[in-house]
């Protein structure tokens, strides 16, 4: 008997339904590799921000004087990352240095006051730059989110609920409980400057006392009246769809917010 041999390749119909089908798989795995790099260089900024946050709480506490976290994100230059010092503020001394030079750069600049200091530069117990693929998001989480208030913010059932003073009013767009206080209308709510403009760089400082409470000054010394603050991270990638805002109270606590500007 003569034996006949089946066609084992395939048709026309069914390689073009392969190849659609490895199509969409590309073009959804592409979307997925342009999202998550920017997704992890924003934890890994806030990540970092948060644990010199704790670094230096915790130095305070153990050595029993005050320690500041010393801010300077530059511009919106993708050469200048965001640089800090951790200062071991000794002779308490370092707002009165701010007010006395308010334009300064570096801390090299700033000069303690103290008539019983014994040296002319602040102790720096540690320095450095954040992710250099982050920078701050001038218009603040409040671009990314919209103006929102939670239901429960403001009603006198959860007044105790809340972290730390100074709410402010519903209009000025807040995040949800127990954060209610954080208003986000800035990149840094506490800092001076917005980072736009060549010359208008964002600084400000963070005081952590020994008692483990925690105030924030603009780059003129000036303490803030609110009982928290945030900044708001951006990818320095073009087209940018996610922030992250890194939320901090007046007792040292320290959370993070995730949004798309799109």
């Amino acid at each position: 008997m003569k034996r006949t041999r089946r066609n084992t390749g395939f048709s026309l119909l069914e390689l073009m339904t392969v190849v659609g089908i490895i199509g969409i798989l590309a073009a959804l795995s592409l979307a997925a590799l342009e999202v998550l790099p920017q997704r992890t260089r924003l934890t890994g900024g806030a990540l970092e921000f948060a644990a010199v946050i704790s670094s230096a709480r915790s130095q305070a506490y153990g050595r029993n004087q005050r320690v500041a976290v010393v801010l300077n994100a530059a511009t919106q230059n993708l050469g200048q990352p965001i640089r800090y010092w951790v200062v071991v503020d000794k002779w308490s001394d370092l707002a009165q240095a701010l007010r006395n030079t308010p334009n300064w750069a570096v801390l090299n600049d700033l000069k303690p006051t103290s008539p019983s200091k014994t040296d002319d530069s602040f102790m720096v117990y540690d320095s450095g730059y954040f992710n250099s693929s982050v920078r701050v998001y001038p218009p603040g989480f409040i671009n990314a989110v919209g103006l929102m208030t939670h239901p429960s913010c403001g009603k006198a059932q959860y007044a105790d609920i809340r972290l730390a003073r100074g709410q402010p009013s519903s209009s000025d767009g807040i995040f949800p409980p127990p954060y209610c206080f954080v208003p986000s209308r800035k990149g840094c709510t506490f800092c001076t400057g917005d980072g736009v403009a060549a010359t208008d760089s964002v600084r400000g400082v963070i005081f952590f006392e020994p008692d483990g409470s925690v105030r924030f000054a603009d780059a003129s010394g000036n303490v803030s009246n609110q009982g928290a603050a945030s900044i708001t991270f951006r990818p320095t990638d073009s087209g940018l769809e996610n922030v992250q805002a890194v939320v901090i109270t007046n007792t040292g606590l320290v959370r993070t917010f995730s949004a798309s500007t799109r």
